[in-house]
């Protein structure tokens, strides 16, 4: 029988780590377990994603790959088994974007959705860095106060007229909205919520472990392994990047000049490398709002009557303080400004010779050959 399963993320889940796994051990997954992990290149899966919704994606929407998908789909309808497409951006398809997708996945006998989901308490901090790392200037208390603001998508709420500017978090993160348009689509029987397990030191129980049990797929064969990436950034270093993203907003700096420059070299080689303290966290006063928030979505979840693999308490968020990190002092977030700069300084090519110095250099040279010249004359 024909399945396609589509791993719609969410955001900031460990979509990356699992990506990464799945593509390594494509082939072993096809010859153990028969699942066809679609592409000629892992990117493909985002390019398919993003053309899905060229309204919403209309800057990373390149003509180049407007083949990748036929591509991808060709691949899919000529396998008999089961396919898997993931990517975090399907988390952000309505339902017009989902129904373009499943008329395209027509041919399969049956369209199955993964969402793997973790608690608001770890999810918000790791947003809120995400949107420092792409030039937002947001506090995390603002970031908050918009989170708290305009809320998910509950029975009974309803977001003030005038909120201010949203902050990027629900578009992303509001699951209980995500999983019923897809479900609405594809029938909530086949909607399978993979939880992020609160505790990571548990044999057989981990989201790789809990991920394959959804596409019934032994991970014994998946052998392997994927680099561990540190990918959090501290208290200070992440204060640091938000107060340096005031000097760099769009209209100071282009964007690929940004990611190469402050994502690739500033944040991957050097802040990701630093000794780093916790990241910034929840109060006691923010725990409360974000706990009340959580067990209402765990309760919309639990009545729909999605499959879930995992367990759904690992979504509750705990009202005590966890050791949440504080606000960094002015002088732990110059210590990172200063060790980052020093760095750069360290490893930054040699200039070269700027066109000023060489005009001084040739200008000093031919006063002196004229010097000489004059002397030679007056002999």
């Amino acid at each position: 029988m024909s399945v396609v399963f589509v791993h719609i993320g969410l955001p900031k889940t460990g979509t990356t780590h699992l990506q990464d796994r799945l593509w390594r051990n494509r082939d072993l997954a096809l010859r153990s377990a028969g699942l066809l992990y679609p592409g000629n290149v892992i990117s493909d899966h985002f390019h398919a994603a993003v053309h899905l919704q060229p309204d919403r994606y209309l800057d990373w929407v390149d003509p180049a790959f407007a083949g990748t998908w036929p591509t991808m789909r060709a691949q899919m309808k000529a396998w008999p088994q089961a396919s898997l497409l993931s990517h975090e951006l399907y988390a952000t398809a309505r339902p017009e974007h989902i129904a373009t997708l499943l008329d395209d996945l027509s041919f399969a006998d049956e369209v199955h959705v993964i969402a793997t989901v973790r608690d608001l308490a770890r999810q918000l901090p790791s947003v809120w860095q995400e949107n420092i790392k792409n030039q937002r200037e947001a506090t995390f208390d603002e970031f908050l106060h918009s989170v708290h603001t305009h809320g998910p998508a509950l029975p009974g709420f309803t977001p003030p007229a005038d909120g201010g500017i949203e902050e990027p978090f629900w578009e992303f993160q509001d699951h209980v909205r995500i999983l019923n348009d897809w479900a609405a689509a594809v029938g909530p029987e086949r909607v399978h919520v993979v939880t992020v397990p609160t505790r990571r030191d548990t044999p057989g129980d981990t989201i790789w472990e809990r991920f394959l049990r959804v596409l019934d797929v032994d991970p014994a064969p998946l052998t392997i392994p994927v680099p561990s990436l540190n990918s959090s950034l501290s208290s200070a270093q992440a204060e640091f990047l938000r107060r340096l993203n005031g000097r760099l907003q769009p209209t100071d700096v282009e964007w690929r000049r940004y990611e190469r420059v402050v994502k690739g070299q500033l944040i991957g080689e050097i802040l990701f490398e630093a000794p780093s303290g916790p990241p910034r966290g929840l109060t006691s006063d923010q725990r409360t709002w974000v706990a009340q928030t959580a067990d209402e979505m765990i309760a919309e979840v639990r009545a729909a009557g999605y499959r879930v693999s995992g367990d759904l308490d690992d979504l509750t968020v705990s009202r005590l303080a966890a050791g949440d990190a504080l606000p960094p002092t002015m002088q732990d977030v110059l210590d990172v400004a200063l060790d980052t700069l020093a760095e750069v300084v360290k490893t930054a090519p040699l200039p070269a010779v700027g066109p000023r110095r060489r005009t001084r250099a040739m200008n000093v040279v031919r006063r002196v050959r004229r010097r000489v010249t004059g002397l030679r004359r007056s002999l």
